[in-house]
């Protein structure tokens, strides 16, 4: 089960991996053809909006709304071709003729019921008599998408469609018929079912929707009227489901659907934190980005919790050992500041004391996230890579609270742990005296469920590893070699690997000396997840490169 949760959550990833450059594209378009930088740089406006450059930038603007103003049938396309084990280009066709043929549905009968771009708009429902908050609910089921009008599905149409032609792929990819039909046969039938399960869809979701979009929108407005006990309760749930990879079950609707609530921008309706952080990012409108957007905490996390747990494990270890863990953390909260890969500590401590890591860290990466709520921090995520598209619009920031939220995080972090470390005599590494130099390191998920097994794990053979093939061959190896190997992909920083027998992979010793691994991390009974960082879309390509020759 947790493999098969797993697998959703990467897939419900892919499309992510196109955000960053949007965001970037979005924030340097959006500020080069704002009335107001242009102004507060010193520019006339009348002449650079008649200019070459503005029209450039506009452009690049328009590129960044490519991403946010599609995700839907990107998510629809990301998903049923990252399910798929075979195949996977036809996978992907037909999961888009399957989104286009669900839009065209859902148009055609809105139309045969009286329904139209004219007469769902805010306005038009205030004119039946509706308040302007119904009038603004109602307005939000309907949209306009690839050209047609239809529900605003978004997110979730996308990854219904994903989902489904997943398994209509997986299903009938090899399908065989009559030899009068054999031109339909194999993976031409896939696209065939799908343009009629889309249709199928299409009419599901026009029965269905305005029930569950009023559902979404009415839990969006119980969330929001839960005030900063709803902003704990997020953060604390999201912390605990990290270890287990589920995260994004809960972050992404909240990011990218009505889950996570509506608003106007530029005269549009965009649902989901995330798409109007991004949606006011662009917008020349002034005023900064969305407060409740659940993304200040990540920042405390990263800049200030993370580096006082690092600076607690640091000075609690023994002296002689104090270099090599300085050595081994430093890297740590660079990674985790730059990049936001945080997964080192926490499964260190996963491993060494649990509740530590549940009662202590999760309450108060919680509280971080409502004192930046309260300060009316806004900003997009939490590690310098995510903050880059919007250093060119600072006037849609407040991180000002930072200045005194980090201090005060990073401190209470400090001594929570220090204390906790010392006085309950947590064996953080360098604290052991038994411990020689080679075994100081960070634990991984893999060394959580394996400290009360009998026996370990057994070593790498070396004989098996392909120098010649560089890292990609030594990282098949590790993995008890290409006949143990079921399926291999990517996330943003993990190698997640699903093995015939996970007994036969290299200890985590060999992984961090030897493969230049992060960490190592198990999941469910089959899975294995290797953190690479930044780096881990090129390794993927290489392994699977390698495993396919």
């Amino acid at each position: 089960m947790k493999e098969k949760l797993q697998t959703y959550g990467k897939a419900m990833l892919v499309p992510i991996s196109l955000v960053a450059i949007g965001g970037l594209l979005l924030g340097v378009g959006g500020a080069l053809t704002s009335e107001v930088t242009i102004n507060s740089l010193g520019g006339h406006w009348d002449s650079w909006s008649h200019s070459f450059f503005f029209k450039f930038f506009s452009v690049i603007k328009g590129l960044g709304d490519v991403i946010f103003k599609n995700l839907g049938i990107l998510y629809a396309v990301g998903v049923a071709f990252s399910l798929s084990r075979k195949e996977n280009g036809w996978a992907a066709f037909s999961a888009m003729v399957a989104y286009i043929s669900m839009l065209t549905t859902i148009s055609i009968l809105l139309k045969n019921h009286g329904l139209s771009v004219d007469n769902t708009t805010i306005s038009s429902f205030v004119s039946q008599g509706q308040s302007t908050i119904q009038a603004t609910k109602s307005a939000a089921l309907f949209t306009t998408e690839l050209g047609y009008f239809t529900y605003r599905t978004g997110v979730f149409g996308g990854l219904a469609v994903g989902f489904s032609i997943a398994a209509v792929h997986a299903r009938f990819y090899n399908t065989k018929l009559p030899v009068i039909l054999s031109f339909f046969s194999g993976t031409r039938t896939v696209p065939i079912l799908s343009l009629l399960a889309g249709g199928a869809l299409g009419i599901f979701f026009f029965f269905c929707w305005p029930f569950v979009g009023h559902v979404l929108g009415n839990f969006a407005g119980f969330v929001h009227d839960s005030g900063l006990i709803g902003t704990f309760v997020y953060r604390f749930v999201n912390e605990i489901l990290i270890p287990f990879g589920m995260h994004p079950l809960l972050s992404l609707p909240i990011r990218w659907t009505e889950l996570g609530g509506s608003t106007v921008v530029d005269g549009v309706i965009v649902s989901g934190t995330s798409a109007i952080q991004m949606a006011q990012l662009a917008s020349s409108e002034p005023g900064k980005l969305l407060v409740r957007a659940f993304m200040g905490g990540n920042a405390i996390i990263n800049f200030a919790i993370y580096p006082g747990i690092a600076l607690a494990m640091y000075h609690t270890t023994r002296p002689e050992n104090k270099k090599k863990v300085a050595a081994l953390l430093i890297s740590v909260v660079v990674s985790t500041i730059v990049f936001g890969i945080t997964e080192p500590i926490l499964f260190t401590f996963l491993f060494i004391a649990p509740w530590l890591y549940f009662l202590v860290y999760a309450p108060l990466a919680a509280i971080g996230e409502v004192l930046a709520e309260f300060s009316q921090v806004s900003v997009y995520q939490g590690n310098i890579k995510d903050w880059i598209p919007f250093i060119f619009r600072p006037e849609k920031l407040n991180m000002w609270p930072f200045l005194y939220l980090f201090p005060i995080f990073f401190i209470v972090s400090y001594l929570i742990f220090r204390l906790c470390i010392q006085y309950f005599n947590i064996r953080t590494p360098g604290r052991d005296e038994a411990e020689d130099d080679g075994d100081i390191k960070l634990y991984s998920k893999k060394d959580y469920n394996e400290k009360n097994a009998q026996g370990a794990a057994p070593q790498l053979d070396k004989g098996h590893a392909s120098p010649a093939n560089g890292l990609a061959g030594e990282i098949i190896a590790a993995l008890g070699g290409q006949e143990n190997i079921v399926e291999v992909d990517n996330c943003i920083s993990r190698l997640r690997v699903i093995l015939h027998n996970v007994e036969l992979i290299a200890d985590d010793r060999h992984w961090k000396n030897e493969l230049n691994a992060m960490g190592v991390v198990r999941v469910g009974k089959n899975g294995v997840q290797v953190v690479y960082g930044p780096d881990v879309c090129r390794i993927a390509v290489e392994v699977r490169e390698l495993l396919e020759a």
